[in-house]
């Protein structure tokens, strides 16, 4: 393995110190360890790596193929194959990480087995059922995450993977978002990345990290320069704002609530900023909209926002 890595690194010249800088960089920053591999080898590793991969991509290589188009556990009306690719809603990114009984009615169908090792399954090649799949910059770009790991795979003719262990706080379905997947994408794979994306990124990582202050003063810079990033449809974007308190909630939580009406997580982080704001009865409404909804939705925010409803009523 030594020999190998030595023979990939000459290929890269400077590599450990051009390539990999920015990426162990935002590692550092966040406390995390991570590998990078080439054609299923490791050519790059920060840190050792105990961790499992994405319990979700795992289930949905050990389900039989006869059974992807027969009906799902949940939602309603969904086959099992458009479950694992996230189009069971026609909202990218909700249903697989968040429908933890749909996983759990699988796991008798796919059997006990213990999970492996997430570089090892990294290096292997998959299906696409279970992961994410986005094209940025022209690339085509897999990934999952779970409480505990983060996978991305850029397999066209580059065959890079990035294994990150720890909590990479990825939540919304945009890999985009991510601060080491995009010092990933530029120093690793070379693609080209916007001062914009990078900027909204490390917004967030401080915001994470509880440095609002940092995270305000980026958010403020963003929409200076970009000032269409106030009514882009953007979940995270509209999970950003809320958090900080700011005025353009109320533009973002509009333009993604017409574009994705049935998206939980945009009634709940507009909730929150309506009930920090004191505006206690339209935050009501909007934890609601989520408790109320038929048919149910498989998502984190029903349990939160009926823990927040007896509070705000009690105004």
């Amino acid at each position: 393995m030594k020999v190998l890595t030595a023979a990939l690194l000459a290929v890269w010249p400077m590599a450990g110190q051009v390539r990999f800088g920015p990426l162990s960089r935002e590692l550092q920053m966040a406390h995390l360890q991570a590998a990078v591999l080439r054609s299923g080898h490791i050519i790059w590793q920060n840190g050792k790596l105990t961790t499992a991969p994405c319990e979700e991509p795992v289930i949905a290589e050990r389900i039989p193929r006869t059974l992807l188009d027969t009906p799902a556990p949940g939602p309603p009306g969904a086959t099992i194959r458009q479950v694992l690719n996230n189009t069971a809603d026609g909202t990218p990114g909700e249903e697989v990480l968040e429908n933890h009984s749909f996983l759990d009615a699988l796991k008798p169908i796919v059997g006990i087995a213990v999970m492996p090792d997430a570089v090892k399954f990294a290096s292997e090649e998959h299906e696409p059922l279970g992961w994410f799949n986005q094209v940025y910059e022209r690339q085509s770009v897999r990934w999952c995450h779970g409480p505990s790991v983060l996978i991305v795979q850029v397999p066209a003719e580059r065959r890079l993977a990035l294994v990150v262990s720890g909590d990479t706080h990825l939540d919304d379905g945009n890999i985009v978002r991510s601060s080491i997947a995009l010092a990933f994408f530029k120093g690793v794979v070379g693609l080209q990345v916007s001062e914009r994306e990078e900027l909204i990124a490390h917004a967030l990582t401080a915001l994470y990290l509880r440095d609002r202050d940092a995270s305000a003063v980026l958010v403020h810079q963003a929409l200076d320069k970009f000032p269409e990033l106030e009514s882009m449809p953007d979940v995270t974007l509209l999970y950003l704002f809320s958090q900080l308190g700011l005025r353009e909630t109320e533009a973002s939580a509009t333009a993604v609530i017409k574009a994705h009406p049935s998206l939980p997580t945009a009634w709940f982080y507009y909730g929150q900023y309506l009930e920090n704001s004191k505006r206690y009865r339209e935050a009501a409404a909007c934890f609601e909209k989520i408790t109320e909804h038929n048919p149910p939705w498989h998502n984190w925010t029903v349990a939160a926002a009926k823990q927040e409803l007896p509070h705000l009523k009690s105004y």
